[in-house]
């Protein structure tokens, strides 16, 4: 009994866990929706920055975007592509 606690306990932690940060392929902007990835269809910073605005904060290749209770952090690889999108809740 006392193993099946543990291990119900460490699951709902790793859910949680896995709630409170994601990855996300794309992020929306009002009517816009951008992607990340690092490929051709990901969005450059000047896009981003055409439909999303002057992020919050800026650091090098990082940005970050609050939307809501959510804050997006973006970040971009060496030749200006959106590579990933991290998704934390405040």
């Amino acid at each position: 009994m006392n193993g099946r606690v543990v291990f119900v306990t460490l699951s709902v932690m790793l859910c949680l866990a896995a709630q409170a940060i994601a990855l996300d392929r794309s992020m929306r902007c009002g009517t816009y929706l951008i992607h990340a990835g690092g490929g051709k269809d990901s969005a450059r910073m000047y896009e981003v920055l055409k439909k999303c605005g002057e992020p919050e904060a800026k650091n090098g290749n990082t940005w970050i975007y609050l939307q809501g209770n959510m804050r997006r952090i973006l970040t971009f690889n060496f030749d200006g592509r959106l590579m990933r999108i991290e998704s934390r809740r405040d």
